[in-house]
C-alpha cells in the first residue's frame, strides 16, 4: 500500500517539486537532485505525514533543501523559466502574433527587465512573489511553505507587486520618453 501510495504522490507532485527546485537552482541537475531528495525525505516520512498538508510539506522540504543548495553555492533565488514554452506562456499577455520585429524587440527588453527586476527583489518577498504570481500556489500552501503567517504572506506580496509595479512604471516612463 505504500508503495502505491508513494507513487501516486510523486507523479502528481514531481512537477512542482521540480519547478521550485529550478527556480532556485537555476540548473537542471540540481533541480532533479533536490527533487530526488524531496522524494527521499517524503519515503522516510509518509506514515507521519497527513495527506491534506501533504502539499505544503513537501514544498516545505523542498524549500528548506533549495535554501540548504543556496548555502552551499551562495547563490541567491532567481526567476528563470524551465522552457522557452512556459517562458512564452508566462508572459505571453506581452506578445502579439501580429506585431512588428520592432515590438517584439521591445517586448523581448521587457521580459527581460521583469526577470532582472524580479531578481533584485528582497529573497523573501522574490520567493513569494514567484510561489504566487508564477508558480500560482494559494496563499495558505505559501504560508505554511515559508512558516510564515497568512497575513504576513499577503503582506510581502503586497510590498513585492508595489516594488515591480515602481520598478515597471519607472521602466515605461523611460521608454515613452525615449519614443
Amino acid at each position: 500500500m505504500k508503495q502505491k501510495q508513494f507513487k501516486k504522490i510523486v507523479n502528481k507532485y514531481k512537477d512542482i517539486i521540480y519547478n521550485q527546485a529550478f527556480y532556485f537552482t537555476r540548473n537542471k541537475e540540481d533541480a532533479e537532485d533536490i527533487t530526488q531528495e524531496a522524494f527521499i525525505k517524503l519515503w522516510h516520512h509518509l506514515n507521519n505525514i497527513k495527506l491534506t498538508s501533504l502539499k505544503a510539506w513537501i514544498l516545505k522540504v523542498t524549500r528548506n533543501l533549495c535554501i540548504d543548495y543556496s548555502r552551499r553555492k551562495k547563490e541567491h533565488i532567481s526567476i528563470e523559466f524551465v522552457n522557452n514554452e512556459q517562458k512564452s506562456d508566462i508572459l505571453e499577455t506581452l506578445s502579439d502574433e501580429h506585431s512588428s520585429p520592432e515590438k517584439e524587440a521591445i517586448n523581448i527588453d521587457l521580459k527581460e527587465h521583469i526577470t532582472r527586476v524580479v531578481n533584485h527583489l528582497p529573497e523573501k518577498i522574490r520567493t513569494i512573489v514567484i510561489m504566487r504570481d508564477i508558480q500560482d500556489l494559494k496563499y495558505k500552501t505559501i504560508a505554511e511553505t515559508m512558516d510564515l503567517p497568512l497575513n504576513s504572506v499577503k503582506a510581502y506580496l503586497h510590498r513585492g507587486r508595489k516594488l515591480l509595479s515602481k520598478n515597471l512604471s519607472s521602466y515605461y516612463k523611460n521608454e515613452f520618453l525615449m519614443e
